[in-house]
């Protein structure tokens, strides 16, 4: 990492645990790794897939998240941060980065059809959608899922990665994380 005097090295400390912990996927420490989080409801994290606040891939409280990154690490792939390039601005009790990534396709990813065809049912199961709106979400998101399977193990994708950080005791803590992916 790069030497820092301004205080960032350890928001970049922050950011280099949590690539650790997506690096492991080890979930025996998913307790300890939520601690990197402000330990309250108001936490948020906005998966790639999000369009709308608390609902499809928008988690919001510690419990929501814990379930993404339970699901991150048993279905996703190899996910790399760029953490020495990570751009950090802090503002007293607040900081803010960003960074790129990329997301490579193991073998986890073909564990999750069945998650995905869970995730489709549940798209069914809204009953604010109409018929029309259903077949739509559901043609998409399992159009998506097709085209990344048919990419085969070791395609990787990039992703931008932002994050919100606070003071939170004697340390950063992330508050607002956002993943996206450039549309293909």
């Amino acid at each position: 990492m790069k030497p820092e005097d301004d205080g960032s090295s350890h928001v970049r400390y922050a950011l280099q645990k949590f690539q650790d912990g997506y690096t492991a996927r080890d979930l025996d420490k998913l307790d300890e790794f939520m601690q990197l989080f402000v330990q309250d409801e108001s936490i948020e994290m906005i998966g790639i897939g999000a369009s709308k606040q608390v609902e499809n891939e928008w988690f919001e409280g510690l419990e929501s998240i814990r379930y993404i990154v339970e699901g991150d690490w048993k279905y996703w792939g190899d996910v790399k941060l760029d953490v020495d390039g990570a751009k950090i601005t802090i503002g007293g009790e607040a900081s803010w980065l960003s960074t790129t990534g990329t997301v490579t396709q193991t073998k986890a990813f073909d564990t999750a059809i069945q998650l995905h065809l869970d995730d489709m049912k549940a798209i069914f199961d809204k009953e604010e959608l109409s018929a029309d709106e259903k077949l739509m979400e559901v043609t998409q998101y399992g159009m998506r899922r097709l085209h990344e399977r048919a990419k085969g193990l070791g395609h990787s994708w990039p992703f931008t990665f932002t994050a919100v950080l606070v003071m939170y005791g004697t340390g950063w803590r992330f508050h607002t994380l956002h993943w996206a992916m450039p549309v293909e």
